[in-house]
């Protein structure tokens, strides 16, 4: 069987009938396509090509019957939500406060970072719910929170179900400070998708046509709801984009979190592994540490040249500093952003909330027998005071 959970088996048993089992490719890839015609990139080369890409990345044997079908609504109701924020919105940015991007590799602290920087400094944080349904539904603000909530809720409730380690992993409520690619699945072009479901040819697109439309439509975003105030973003995928948003947003602040290697992939390989577990059923362990080890050594020699190539001073923080000096850090934080330190009427998270609850052992990844120190040799090196 593909799953091990009876249930999943069920709905995938069901389908695996001819008719069910895989997406029409001319029918969905048009589909897909039209809705993203709707939101008027300006970078829109090949955009037809890269959806049918996707229609052909999820009907291969990668997939389960389930699997495909799970992410194809999921890319398509994204996309609904996506359509109806671009048309409610406004299209001028007025003055917009620099925005603060916590960057660095997938389990390296930055949630942690992130939210240390939201509740000790005046600035502001999205929610998940915020992220996940940025379409207003009421005039109302009371009212368009609770129906927003509510929307939210039913999708964050589902997964929740059908991957209920990722809670262990990386606990998330509608009131939490996530990440952008929240927003960013919103209008398909989201490099989360890479990782997720191993479309790899999304990556190239995105690499070699920029993410500049995805980021206008964030600043957008960001002066609608937060015009006034200084806002704290962060999300791994934005190592492999700094000069975009550096073009979207010239006067942003980045903070670049590092841990080492090793512990980041450790602490990611099961959080894949149960993602990809309900996307391509069975146990893909084996095939999980060779996945990470590439995907990091990508993105981290991708950021290093960009951030040669970058007229702008990147803030470099320990992981090591941000878990055991986390006073120190905050007051160099302070200096260098020049933002004073305040006291926040708010739930501070403890920094053991950030922390991966799931069990696991990292033998089972082959993590122990393989030489990540030595694929990442140029990283350790050049980044060795902050590892």
């Amino acid at each position: 069987m593909k799953y091990s959970r009876l249930d999943l088996q069920l709905f995938n048993s069901f389908l695996s009938f001819p008719y069910f089992s895989h997406i029409n490719k001319q029918k969905f890839s048009h589909k897909i396509l039209r809705q993203i015609k709707l939101l008027n990139f300006k970078q829109s080369k090949n955009i037809d090509r890269i959806t049918e890409k996707y229609v052909e990345h999820i009907n291969s044997d990668l997939f389960t019957p389930l699997g495909r079908r799970l992410h194809s609504i999921l890319a398509s109701k994204s996309l609904s939500e996506g359509i109806k924020f671009h048309k409610s919105i406004d299209s001028k940015v007025e003055s917009l406060k620099p925005p603060i991007f916590v960057i660095g590799l997938p389990r390296s602290g930055t949630t942690n970072l992130h939210n240390l920087i939201i509740n000790n400094f005046d600035t502001h944080g999205l929610r998940y719910w915020e992220l996940s349904s940025p379409a207003n539904l009421s005039s109302n603000k009371y009212i368009d929170e609770k129906f927003r909530k509510l929307k939210s809720n039913f999708g964050f409730y589902l997964y929740r179900y059908l991957v209920p380690s990722i809670q262990s992993m990386h606990k998330v409520d509608m009131n939490t400070y996530e990440e952008c690619w929240h927003f960013q699945k919103n209008f398909f072009l989201c490099y989360n998708f890479v990782i997720q479901i191993k479309f790899l040819e999304l990556e190239d697109y995105l690499i070699s046509y920029g993410t500049q439309d995805i980021l206008n439509i964030y600043k957008k975003y960001l002066f609608s709801k937060h015009e006034d105030k200084q806002t704290a973003l962060k999300c791994p995928d934005h190592l492999m984009f700094l000069p975009d948003i550096l073009k979207v947003f010239p006067d942003a602040k980045i903070i670049w979190v590092h841990r080492n290697p090793k512990d980041s992939i450790s602490s990611y390989c099961p959080m894949i592994e149960s993602v990809w577990n309900l996307f391509f059923g069975g146990d893909n362990k084996k095939n999980v540490l060779p996945f990470i080890v590439d995907l990091y050594e990508r993105m981290l020699k991708k950021a290093i040249s960009d951030r040669k190539k970058m007229n702008s001073n990147i803030i470099d923080v320990s992981f090591n500093d941000l878990i055991n000096e986390r006073e120190s850090l905050l007051k160099s934080l302070s200096s260098k952003l020049n933002l004073p330190i305040i006291s926040k009427n708010v739930n501070k998270k403890r920094p053991s909330f950030f922390k991966n609850k799931f069990k696991f052992n990292p033998e089972d990844y082959g993590i122990l027998n393989y030489d990540i120190h030595e694929k990442f040799d140029f990283y350790l090196k050049q980044y060795s005071n902050y590892l």
